[in-house]
Formats: structure tokens, C-alpha cells, sequence
């Protein structure tokens, strides 16, 4: 059980700010998982087209090095600021580029669509912006976390949870750093345990909510 693997991916070209001090004190509250952080702004890839929808091309390196652990691991945490409601395009690039491993496009459901192939993924996601969380909770749909749910459970994946805060100062304030350390021991605990979202946040699509 303790052989787990965790890839957290941080979107934003800003280091050191909200979503990204947000992501480390998540980390610091997993102890018996193996994390490995990257820094989504420092690889290069291309935009999403038909030439490369069915994997990274040969000048892509570093990208095929993430899809590949992308690939490999057992959860993956995105964190990222909030864009005008939605989230930085490199984050929404590297979405698209994944459909070649997300997606069987061979294989259709009974609506359609193509199957997911990210089942054994356990995702988690945190996010930042400059909306008041009481609004925020009010209005969830129009927020990257009730997107980003909808997106991966298309996907297949189990979405465990998000943690989503309004503060324009969250990498000073102790008491939403405090529930990020929190939200990752418990996000750890399912992860070990290979717990999956419930019924009703399937229905939703929306990832409990936490701040």
C-alpha cells in the first residue's frame, strides 16, 4: 500500500504565490506517499491539433516525460489559479494533449462518447482566485474545480475532493494553509485505502468543498 505514487502538477507561470503555496502545504500533509512536484509553465509543448492528438511528438521530451509519469502514477493533484473562471491556457493545453491516454477512441458508451482510461487515477484538485469563498460555493459551476471534475470523471478518474480559496492572500493565511495540510492527509488516507468519489458527487460533478 505504501508504494503509491503521487504527481503534483502546478499550472500557474507564478511560483511562490497562492495555488502554489496551497499545493505545498497539501504535500506536507501526505507522509507515506512518494510526491513528485512539477512545474507545468517549465515544460514546453505544443498546442493541441489533429498531427499530434495521438501522443507527444519527437521534439516534445520533456512532455512525453510528464505524460509518461502521468501515466504511471496512482494520484495526481493539479493546483491552479483562477483565470477568468477558468484556468491558465497551458493547463487547459496539457488537458487537450492527453486524450490519447485519457480517452479510448476506439470504444464508445451508450451515449456515445469515448470511454475513459484514467480509472486507477485518484485525482485532487486545488485552486486559488480572487472570489469570496461564500461566493464561490454559491456560484461553484461557473469555478475551475466544478470544470475540472466534470473533465476527469469524462476521463474515468476518481475525483476525490478540492479545496478552493478566495483570499488574494492565501500563501499568508494560516488557517486555509492549515486545511490544505489537512485536505492532503485525508486525500492520502482515501488514496491508500483506493476510495473513489460517491454517487452524488457524480451526479454533481462537483467535488466537495473545503474553506
Amino acid at each position: 500500500m505504501k508504494n503509491k505514487k503521487i504527481l503534483a502538477i502546478y499550472s500557474s507561470p507564478s511560483k511562490g504565490r497562492n495555488s502554489d503555496t496551497m499545493m505545498d502545504n497539501f504535500i506536507s500533509g501526505i507522509s507515506d506517499t512518494s510526491v513528485e512536484k512539477v512545474y507545468l509553465n517549465d515544460i514546453n509543448f505544443d498546442s493541441y491539433s489533429y498531427d499530434n492528438r495521438t501522443g507527444p511528438k519527437d521534439h516534445e521530451e520533456e512532455f512525453k516525460k510528464l505524460t509518461d509519469k502521468m501515466q504511471e502514477v496512482d494520484g495526481i493533484i493539479m493546483s491552479t489559479p483562477t483565470y477568468n473562471f477558468s484556468v491558465p491556457s497551458k493547463l487547459k493545453n496539457l488537458i487537450d494533449r492527453i486524450r490519447f491516454f485519457a480517452l479510448d477512441m476506439e470504444n464508445r458508451n451508450k451515449f456515445g462518447q469515448p470511454v475513459g482510461k484514467m480509472g486507477d487515477k485518484h485525482l485532487y484538485f486545488i485552486v486559488s482566485g480572487g472570489t469570496p469563498n461564500w461566493a464561490q460555493k454559491i456560484l461553484f459551476f461557473a469555478f475551475p474545480p466544478f470544470w475540472l471534475r466534470g473533465v476527469f470523471l469524462y476521463c474515468g478518474a476518481k475525483c476525490l475532493g478540492s479545496i478552493y480559496s478566495g483570499d488574494v492572500k492565501t500563501f499568508e493565511n494560516k488557517k486555509v494553509l492549515r486545511k490544505c495540510k489537512r485536505a492532503g492527509h485525508i486525500y492520502e488516507d482515501k488514496l491508500l485505502k483506493r476510495k473513489g468519489h460517491g454517487f452524488l458527487h457524480r451526479i454533481f460533478w462537483r467535488p466537495p468543498q473545503v474553506g
